[in-house]
């Protein structure tokens, strides 16, 4: 099989890398349906496998929450071994919190056991989300970019959905650790097939001296002639040289002087250089509004209220209202990995955003003055248009407007303001609701025109470009023509 450099080969590096986004999914939803087995039975007399946990909403909302809190420490450590370990065997580690994680959540006893286990599960699921985007798409041909990119998303929904089917089954006294026991699995099974996957062709040849490895990385992975692969890692390399001379030029702009000379290699990129260097300040300005955008728009909060709005349309049906909720974004994440490389990012996102925006309006304004059902329907096409957009876009486009060398950093970056922000969220709606009943919704949905608004500006399209394209260009909104400084050779 070879159609336009995919694979068998290939497709098999990218299920793999897959499993991690999959696991993440799975630890998302794991603990969602089996709350009431598991905080809210009688404690048994058994000593060392009690049949249930009992406690608190709050503490079981604690225990829930650790795996975000892991999550934040994930992503920000997270780059200093992707750059100097590579993403291979950066994502192997994780498996290893994900496992231990899930070990102690399988044969916890108390409630702060299960905290701990939650937060190692949740320091390799912070490292997964900053390490997987960038993973595949310095894999995948860049015309399949979009395509593959958006698979991230749907194997987080596929894990979610997983759960949730799961949970349903086994959501009883005697079988609920089976429910935090498959993520053991999971993370053996994907540890057995790393090994046999080829690190990222475009990370080994940032390396000094990287070019074979390059070389043979993008040979097993294409199926493509030795020739043609030569000439993408030399092009490569070309837009490195010239970006190193655009970097050094913005500084000397900004700082009146002359800075040590940037060599072929790249300086290494910190997240405080990063955070305040003006040659960064744009594509900063970028992940912050995709950042912003997923969670201000409330989509946790909106699933959160989902269960008891669709319990009073659909009586007696709150556990399989929750699977078909996912099965809606399945569905629409799929059709999103369709039009991805045909619409364009820019278009889907502007699209996703305004129909959000629509939909909470009508959330808010149809539980206001009492229609069900337009509350149900409100709420799924919610879901759906988060699907299509805001879900897979904002961690799909960091790899595509940062050169390779900062690409963690700026994942690092993204993720701990998506968590920062998911955290407000999540912790202000109840008050907020409290405050404004139904009205809350009225909030996220100014906050997406708002947001809207500023991405119109701003957003490029990245559809079909390069990095170094994007970069070149000065970020501009859609493709432009320029002469490039041919230094490399």
């Amino acid at each position: 099989m070879n159609n336009q450099g995919l694979t068998c080969y290939l497709l098999f590096v990218i299920a793999t890398i897959l499993l991690s986004a999959f696991q993440y999914g799975y630890h998302n939803g794991a603990l969602n349906t089996p709350q009431s087995v598991i905080s809210k039975c009688q404690q048994t007399a058994t000593v060392y496998q009690p049949d249930c946990i009992p406690m608190s909403d709050s503490k079981y909302s604690l225990v829930v929450a650790m795996l975000t809190a892991g999550g934040l420490v994930g992503a920000l450590g997270c780059p200093h071994f992707s750059d100097r370990y590579g993403r291979r065997l950066t994502l192997f580690s994780t498996n290893l919190f994900l496992g231990i994680g899930s070990l102690l959540l399988t044969f916890a006893t108390t409630p702060y056991v299960m905290m701990i286990g939650r937060f190692l599960a949740g320091v390799g699921a912070g490292m997964v989300t900053v390490i997987v985007p960038p993973y595949i798409s310095e894999c995948v041909p860049p015309s399949k970019r979009g395509l593959f990119g958006t698979f991230n998303q749907l194997s987080i929904v596929v894990g979610i959905m997983i759960a949730q089917i799961v949970g349903l089954m086994w959501s009883t006294l005697a079988r609920w650790r089976y429910i935090l026991a498959i993520g053991i699995l999971l993370a053996i099974l994907q540890s057995c097939l790393l090994p046999f996957c080829v690190d990222s062709p475009r990370y080994l040849a940032s390396l000094p001296g990287g070019f074979n490895r390059a070389k043979q990385s993008l040979l097993r992975l294409r199926g493509t002639s030795i020739e043609e692969v030569e000439e993408e890692i030399v092009a490569w390399r070309r837009e490195w040289a010239n970006q190193v001379q655009d970097e050094t030029l913005v500084d000397e702009h900004h700082h009146g002087g002359v800075i040590q000379s940037v060599d072929s290699g790249h300086e290494k990129v910190t997240s405080w250089k990063f955070l305040t260097s003006p040659f960064y300040r744009r594509p900063l300005l970028i992940i912050l509004l995709l950042q912003l955008a997923q969670q201000l728009s409330g989509v946790n909060a909106v699933v959160f209220y989902s269960t008891s709005i669709m319990s009073s349309v659909f009586p007696e049906l709150s556990g399989v209202i929750t699977v078909c909720i996912s099965i809606v974004n399945l569905i629409m994440t799929t059709v999103s990995a369709i039009l991805m490389d045909k619409v364009g990012r820019r278009s889907l996102f502007l699209t996703s955003s305004s129909l959000m925006a629509l939909m909470a309006f009508l959330l808010g304004w149809s539980i206001t003055n009492g229609y069900d059902k337009t509350s149900a329907f409100a709420i799924i096409g919610f879901i759906a248009s988060f699907a299509v957009g805001l879900g897979p876009i904002p961690f799909l486009m960091i790899p595509e407007v940062v050169e390779t060398h900062a690409v963690s950093v700026a994942c690092s970056v993204g993720l701990a303001v998506n968590m920062i922000s998911n955290f407000i969220v999540s912790a202000g709606f109840l008050s907020l609701q409290n405050t404004l009943g139904a009205q809350a919704f009225y909030v996220f949905s100014v906050a997406l025109i708002a947001l809207t608004t500023v991405a119109v500006f701003i957003l490029p399209e990245t559809k079909g470009r390069s990095a170094e394209d994007v970069i070149r260009s000065g970020y501009s909104i859609y493709p432009c023509s320029y002469e490039p400084i041919n230094s490399f050779e």
